[in-house]
Parts: structure tokens; sequence; C-alpha cells
């Protein structure tokens, strides 16, 4: 959805009382970052608290696609190679743990298509979503360590196959 990085902290209640809803300034390393209301938290509970944009990180998504006949002629398939590539730069002072989510097409009960996932580079784990209310289908991410002033690149290549008499529905939505 967005090549920016979002910043969350994730903060446990030091006391054994309520952390109770109000304003909050954030500061990191002594610099105001903003000010931002918070929920209650229960006694050593956790919270996330969002901080923005991470401008000294930056990500770029680039696909490619390529399509191929294979099969024999009376039972012939359209295959459809996808690539995803996501490069992490850290350009921070400090490494940085950064999670990339990633959704991949599920076809429809009964229909006669195949998804396949060929190569995954580093592994991922499903993510459905869960905790926000929203699950997802196809849902993926990648939990990495982005050494300080380094980079990362994550790739995954799949194949979508269809009888070649059948088509996508959607058109070409795959860029």
């Amino acid at each position: 959805e967005d090549t920016n990085v979002f910043r969350i902290a994730e903060l446990r209640n030091p006391l054994s009382a309520p952390l109770l809803s109000g304003p909050a300034d954030v500061y990191v390393d002594g610099e105001y970052i903003l000010s931002t209301n918070i929920a209650t938290v229960p006694p050593k509970g956790q919270m996330e608290l969002g901080l923005g944009v991470e401008q000294a990180i930056k990500v770029a998504r680039n696909t490619s696609y390529q399509e191929a006949r294979s099969g024999r002629i009376l039972v012939a398939f359209n295959e459809l190679h996808h690539r995803i590539q996501i490069e992490i730069a850290n350009r921070l002072s400090k490494e940085a743990r950064i999670e990339v989510r990633e959704r991949i097409p599920i076809p429809q009960e009964g229909a006669k298509v195949d998804v396949q996932i060929d190569r995954v580079t580093p592994e991922w784990e499903k993510y459905e979503q869960e905790e926000r209310g929203t699950p997802i289908k196809g849902g993926y991410r990648w939990q990495v360590q982005v050494p300080s002033r380094g980079e990362t690149t994550l790739s995954v290549d799949y194949t979508i196959k269809t009888y070649v008499d059948s088509e996508l529905m959607g058109g070409n939505r795959r860029e």
C-alpha cells in the first residue's frame, strides 16, 4: 500500500498500576517527535505507539511479469510468472528491525487456476492480520534486521497457471 516506513514504538507499562489515557509528548534521543493521545494501558501491559514516517529508511518495490505457454496441444496452460523484489536501505546510525507485508493472489473456490510460490528470499511467514480485526487471505510477512547504513533485498517468485482458453478477471492488474 505504501513505500513509506512507519516507526512504531512497542512499550511496556513499568508500573504496577494502570497507565491512564491522555495526552503524551514523545521524544526520541532527546528530540521532540510528536504529541499524541494514548489509551489506558493495564499494569505491566503492552502498547504500541505510532511515531510517523522514518525518512532515513527507504523502500523500493519492483515487479516483473512474464507470460509463457506450457503443456501439450490438447491441454495447454498459460503460466504467468511474477517476481516481486523489495529493496530496503537503512540510513540510520543503528540497526533497524523491519516488517514487510505482501499478498499473493488466492483463487476463488472452484476456480480453474493454480497459484504456486516458486522461491522466497529470505524466508517469510503467513500473515493474516488478525490483530487488526480485518483478516486478509494470501498475506505473508518478512521480519528482517537491516544493518546500520546497510541494504537488504527481499524477493518472491510465484506462478499463476490457467488453461489457455481462460483469462483472469479484472484484466492485467499485475504490474
